[in-house]
């Protein structure tokens, strides 16, 4: 019995896709980590929310009647605007990030955390949303999980729905696994992101490659690009 059993899970394991492997695995990674107590101090929020950040220009753009965040976190960047959204959906794939966030945000109707898979956005409606965004978080993405992804925000978002991501632009190691590579930034590049965005239906209104952290001097290692959907 016991090698049977083996066997079976050892075909269950075969059949997983290896982006499904690295996407658990990255899930792990970010369950507790360290990161997330360092993260809402001032240095590491500046990059995205002073007032000359392109970040901040960018996030400026998107209305704020339904906005849906992409990995979440505990919830750090809701603090710069909850006040002034109508309803704000705070998304991530670990479980314990979502229920830090319902209880930072206990007591706000208005804010809905939801437990995603890493890959759609279950939960939201059609045409519900009309701003995305996604900081510090979708440059670890597997890229079948950004293309999933960039798919599930063209279904959310409304005609006219802007999405601001922060993404990879790391290009190298596409076999690799993305501890391995400069920043942690998973094999993604700009030019994948403007093609799968264009043939998704949005139009691109903004698009900026850098080096992180920003400002510094090295390899653009990061886009960030604002979409708007157009049909």
């Amino acid at each position: 019995m016991f090698k049977i059993l083996k066997k079976r899970w050892r075909h269950r394991v075969s059949t997983r896709s290896a982006s499904t492997l690295h996407r658990e695995a990255i899930k792990m990674d970010w369950k507790e980590h360290d990161y997330y107590e360092n993260a809402e101090a001032d240095l590491w929020m500046a990059p995205f929310w002073v007032v000359d950040s392109p970040f901040r220009r960018q996030f400026e753009q998107l209305d704020l009647t339904c906005v849906v965040e992409i990995g979440c976190g505990r919830g750090r960047h809701a603090t710069q605007f909850v006040d002034r959204v109508g309803r704000l959906y705070l998304t991530d794939i670990n479980q314990s990030n979502i229920e830090a966030c319902r209880n930072r945000y206990a007591g706000r109707a208005n804010v809905i955390c939801l437990q995603t898979a890493g890959s759609i956005l279950s939960g939201i409606a059609d045409n519900e949303a009309t701003g995305v965004f996604s900081y510090d978080a979708m440059v670890h993405f597997e890229a079948t999980d950004v293309l999933n992804y960039i798919t599930e925000i063209r279904r959310v978002l409304q005609v006219g729905g802007r999405a601001l991501l922060h993404y990879s632009n790391f290009d190298e190691n596409p076999c690799g696994f993305y501890r391995d590579n400069p920043g942690h930034r998973n094999f993604f590049s700009e030019r994948m992101m403007q093609h799968f965005a264009d043939r998704a239906g949005f139009s691109i209104k903004h698009n900026l490659v850098f080096a992180w952290p920003l400002g510094n001097q090295g390899l653009p290692t990061d886009g960030l690009i604002l979409l708007q959907k157009t049909r």
